[in-house]
């Protein structure tokens, strides 16, 4: 990528991307899984974890203002915006993995189920969007303000980073503790990445398939410039317009892939070229939203346990980025990923186990983002869905009377899974090739050469 010439000090990569982003956390636990490594606390350290477990203890009212100003901590100073070198972010991504011959490699949207299936494989996962957050406090409830800030500010990350488009989110449901002190700028490669098609062509075996995860999800946009949209909202418990409803939501005049989990058809164009000009098949994975993608890798990684003898009969829930792909191997869990613990999840949920023969355990690990969000679903209501289909569903070290405020759960569930006893079964990685054939046997997912 050709960035601005006579750019000061690039900012550290590390403090370019939110440690809390979607993308940034599952291709940590990836990058986790394929050492060999579980990923307890989001990968933090030992020490923050055991800090985020003794202010678990705080009141509520107290505790949301910590969390809400050390989220806030990460957002870079907009006068600095100009430092940000997103190629040396997609070289950091790339070069995190181990260096050894894959066998096949995703490049694409950010998905926890497609996380967990390239776990099962042992391959790796290059992000197509990741995010940028940017200081700035201010009402959480005035989206129209926040697009007035990012008009005035955003040309100093895009006139440096010319391969980058921004699509701005402003989440008020969701996100509500983290957007009063912060802009989300999620911004996604509209090309390869140098560094994504170096790492590539050293990394992938002869003849191995690159694999584009392609999230076809849209939502309805103000079109800022060329390279720049506002998204006001995202997926979750709301629609667009309920969205609107709130009031002080700019008119949509577009639409574009959804800022979090939609792809940007530029990439997808780009992986194509690199892969007929480099003699690696090319499959597209193309699905409309996070969750579409849960039930085909939930069916297919049950399907690649049962061919190896090894235990079916134990379903796990990881949401969001509240996960451990590693354990989650080694225990022969089959992972259904929710993408927040919101209704269309757990609808997704429901229509699963309605298709499948039964699980008799169940592990629900729901994220906690501190907001009782509309279409927010609790453990009650997924434990209700289980016990309909013949399962005992049990939390993994959630509190459950302060779910969605148990903040504290990000510094627990880790030792909790460390103690869960391991599926004995040796077990070898799924073959690619078996991998995509079970995601086009059990739909939700298109598979499509490319």
């Amino acid at each position: 990528m050709t960035t601005a010439k006579g750019r000061a000090r690039a900012l550290d990569p590390r403090k370019v991307v939110a440690s809390f982003d979607s993308a940034s956390v599952l291709h940590a636990a990836l990058v986790a899984a394929l050492n060999g490594r579980p990923f307890p606390h989001l990968g933090s350290s030992p020490v923050a974890a055991a800090g985020v477990r003794a202010a678990a203890r705080l009141p509520w009212p107290l505790l949301r203002g910590i969390y809400a100003r050390i989220g806030a901590a990460e957002g870079i100073d907009p006068n600095d915006l100009d430092r940000v070198d997103m190629a040396a972010v997609a070289a950091s991504f790339a070069d995190a993995y181990p260096v050894r011959p894959y066998p096949a490699a995703i490049v694409g949207s950010t998905n926890g189920a497609l996380t967990h299936l390239a776990a099962a494989m042992q391959i790796p996962w290059l992000p197509a969007t990741v995010l940028v957050p940017v200081a700035r406090v201010a009402d959480a409830d005035r989206p129209d303000l926040a697009l007035d800030f990012g008009r005035r500010v955003a040309p100093r990350l895009l006139d440096g980073n010319p391969d980058v488009v921004l699509h701005q989110m402003h989440d008020a449901a969701q996100d509500e503790l983290m957007v009063a002190r912060m802009t989300y700028f999620r911004t996604k490669w509209a090309t390869l990445p140098d560094a994504y098609a170096r790492f590539l062509g050293a990394r992938l075996s002869p003849g191995a398939p690159v694999i584009i995860a392609d999230d076809r999800s849209q939502w309805p946009v103000v079109r800022v410039g060329s390279r720049h949209v506002f998204q006001n909202g995202g997926r979750g418990g709301l629609t667009p317009e309920q969205y609107q409803q709130r009031g002080h939501g700019p008119s949509p005049d577009d639409h574009a892939p959804e800022a979090e989990w939609g792809c940007e058809p530029g990439l997808v164009a780009a992986v194509r070229q690199w892969c007929a000009a480099n003699k690696h098949p090319c499959v597209l994975l193309a699905f409309d939203g996070p969750q579409a993608a849960a039930h085909p890798v939930a069916v297919t990684v049950r399907g690649w346990y049962a061919a190896h003898g090894r235990r079916t009969d134990r379903l796990i829930v990881p949401s969001f980025v509240l996960g451990d792909p590693w354990r989650t191997l080694q225990l022969a869990a089959v992972p259904y990923w929710a993408y927040f613990g919101v209704e269309e999840a757990l609808q997704g949920f429901d229509a699963h186990l309605a298709e499948q023969p039964a699980y008799r355990e169940i592990l629900l690990l729901i994220f906690q983002h501190g907001a009782a969000s509309p279409g927010y679903a609790g453990p009650d209501e997924w434990r209700a869905v289980a016990r309909r289909h013949g399962a005992r569903l049990r939390t993994i070290a959630l509190r459950e009377d302060e779910s969605p405020h148990d903040i504290g759960l990000l510094g627990r569930y880790g030792p909790a899974m460390r103690r869960m006893k391991n599926d004995p079964t040796p077990w070898s990685p799924l073959p690619p090739a078996d991998a995509l054939a079970g995601l086009a046997a059990a739909g939700g997912v298109h598979v499509l050469d490319s």
